[in-house]
């Protein structure tokens, strides 16, 4: 029997690759009606144009073809050995680099996987280098033509030899890491979506509940959807103001079932800002929440918590994820509350348990049309954070430039919260992020969301070394830990280099050190010399203040806190030219000032500074 029969009577070459698609199909339709994700993404379309203007379905290719549609679902159903088997979502993503690899073959003339030898995986990865990828991309083609080679025993053919290692094909660009929110940026995005969850958000749903009964009032009246339409707009405006952001309550005037939609929109865009910043769930995790996922636990401490249900789908076999539990503060709680109201509606309708339901434009505040209704997708709620939430709660810009802001910013700014040993860059939220943080070390918090402890981890260290850096080669350090410190250190006053770095590589791996970092210094953690009274692993973060870090054995200040210091003196300087200041206050203004006063002097001096700071 050849290869090609024995593979096509294996079940790793299914009659069908999901309910709706069969193998041999030119367009494979994994799943559909995942939450979050468009059905698009699950969707392999074989029958792509090739560069000569033919398809790829066309029988002149059915050798590249058959051994392409082979080896994509072998990843998912008999994966290599050692490895976990792709995900239906990740499969589409593999698809798609080997599309390239096919159009880039087939230029230069290719008729077959087994041409695909070493010289040529070298000029694939060239004209690859020519178009300016980065490392990470480049280690996906390198990974996917690895993977052809690994499972050639189980394909109609294969490439001959496995491809070099990915070094020796090229030098890669650095790609640019899903970045974090600037504290800038997320400090009043937060405080914003914090806002509208609460009174507003009672407020809009009422309103919203009252409209429809008027509209469905006026159908039953006999009135045309016209009429239905206008009884229910001037309802509208004669609602009440409601706050959209912080003291600034807002009619609704113009066409007012269109600023309900978009008050409405707004809400789900609050609720999922909440949900991602203070949980760190991914975006297709937080789509796929249904309702009752709220589940409250003891833990050791004695404290009641609260936990999300759901599930885990990157790197899951199907659609459905791993179940996980994620601990969650109190807004989160009410996120999920307001949630369950605002889709009630369309659940009604639609069936099921999701709670980002929502009907197509103009449809999401009254139920006036039999437009469809589906589940928020993840590029939808991106535009959305830009070009609605952002305009509406007026965010600042970040070096003088609009942030633009992502599903995954929630993720990677609560790992970088929790990874920090001080966490006073988002003090604001810190009564949020610290209970999460006590909770998930808490031996009750179960979970298997290893990511973010892993993020938070890196964070951890990378906040260290960075402090570390600073503080080795500063020419002038401030603080009581920063006099001994500068006295001791080798590299005083010299660029960054080698040295150093193997220096603190050497010195995390011997001591698994952190660093307090926070925004106005450094702490050399010791709890026996703790002005905060912090525990046996960090300092604490509630009675961590700058007054309380000046008076401190363990802390440092360099150059880059001096615009901190700076501002407080001004500010203070401020309050003491006041002449209606009560003495109490200016009496703390004194002491602050002088504070500040001292710090900078040590900063402008390395001698004759005075050593009280």
């Amino acid at each position: 029997m050849s290869t090609a029969s024995q593979i096509a009577a294996s079940p790793a070459q299914p009659g069908r690759v999901s309910v709706e698609s069969a193998y041999a199909d030119d367009q494979w339709q994994l799943t559909r009606g995942v939450p979050g994700v468009r059905d698009r993404a699950f969707r392999i379309d074989w029958s792509f144009t090739m560069p000569d203007g033919s398809r790829f379905s066309d029988e002149r290719w059915h050798r590249l073809l058959g051994a392409a549609k082979q080896l994509i679902w072998s990843l998912h159903a008999d994966p290599p050995p050692g490895r976990k088997a792709v995900a239906l979502h990740t499969l589409t993503v593999y698809a798609n680099y080997l599309r390239v690899i096919v159009l880039w073959m087939a230029t230069n003339r290719f008729e077959s996987w087994a041409q695909l030898d070493r010289p040529a995986i070298k000029d694939l990865f060239a004209h690859f280098g020519q178009r300016g990828l980065s490392y990470s991309t480049a280690r996906n083609y390198h990974w996917i033509i690895k993977a052809f080679y690994e499972q050639r025993g189980k394909l109609a053919e294969a490439p001959p030899e496995p491809p070099p290692m990915l070094t020796r094909l090229g030098n890669w660009r650095d790609g640019e890491r899903k970045p974090h929110t600037p504290d800038v940026i997320a400090v009043p995005l937060i405080a914003a979506a914090l806002h509208l969850i609460g009174h507003p958000a009672d407020a809009i749903i009422a309103m919203r509940e009252d409209a429809q009964a008027v509209y469905d009032t006026a159908a039953r009246d006999g009135l045309t959807r016209h009429g239905q339409i206008y009884r229910a707009s001037a309802y509208l405006r004669s609602c009440l103001p409601v706050e959209m952001r912080l003291g600034r309550p807002e009619m609704l005037a113009g066409r007012p079932i269109d600023g309900l939609n978009d008050r409405i929109l707004r809400l789900y865009d609050a609720c999922f800002i909440v949900i991602a910043y203070l949980v760190g769930a991914r975006a297709s995790e937080i789509f796929a929440l249904e309702t009752d996922c709220i589940k409250w636990h003891d833990g050791e401490d004695g404290q009641q918590y609260a936990y999300l249900q759901g599930a885990i789908r990157k790197g899951a076999p199907g659609p459905e994820g791993l179940p996980h539990r994620w601990i969650v503060p109190d807004p989160v709680v009410r996120a999920i509350a307001v949630l369950e109201r605002l889709s009630a509606p369309w659940r009604t309708i639609h069936g099921g348990r999701q709670l980002w339901l929502v009907q197509e434009k103009p449809g999401t505040a009254l139920r006036s049309s039999d437009l469809r209704i589906h589940t928020m997708s993840i590029p939808a709620v991106i535009k959305r954070l830009n070009s609605g939430f952002a305009l509406l709660v007026d965010l600042p810009t970040h070096r003088g430039e609009r942030w633009h802001l992502t599903t995954h910013q929630g993720r990677r700014t609560f790992a970088q919260f929790v990874g920090r040993r001080d966490r006073t860059g988002l003090a604001a939220l810190s009564k949020h992020f610290g209970h999460v943080t006590r909770a998930m070390t808490d031996r009750g918090y179960v979970g298997t969301d290893f990511e973010l402890v892993e993020l938070a981890d890196d964070q951890a260290i990378a906040d260290t070394r960075a402090a570390l850096e600073d503080l080795l080669v500063a020419p002038r350090l401030a603080g009581k830990a920063g006099r001994m410190l500068a006295e001791r250190s080798p590299f005083r006053g010299r660029t960054q280099g080698g040295d150093i770095d193997a220096y603190i590589t050497q010195l995390l791996a011997e001591t698994d050190m952190r660093l307090g970092v926070c925004d106005w210094g450094y702490c050399l953690y010791r709890r026996e010399t703790s002005a905060c009274l912090g525990s046996d692993r960090e300092p604490n973060p509630v009675l961590r203040t700058q007054s309380t870090c000046v008076t401190c054995a363990n802390f440092v200040v360099t150059e880059k806190h001096r615009p901190i210091w700076a501002g407080r003196l001004s500010r203070n300087l401020a309050l003491l030219d006041r002449s209606d200041l009560d003495p109490e206050s200016r009496a703390l203004a004194t002491t602050r000032a002088g504070e500040c006063q001292r710090l900078l002097a040590m900063l402008d001096s390395t001698e004759g500074a005075d050593e009280q700071s």
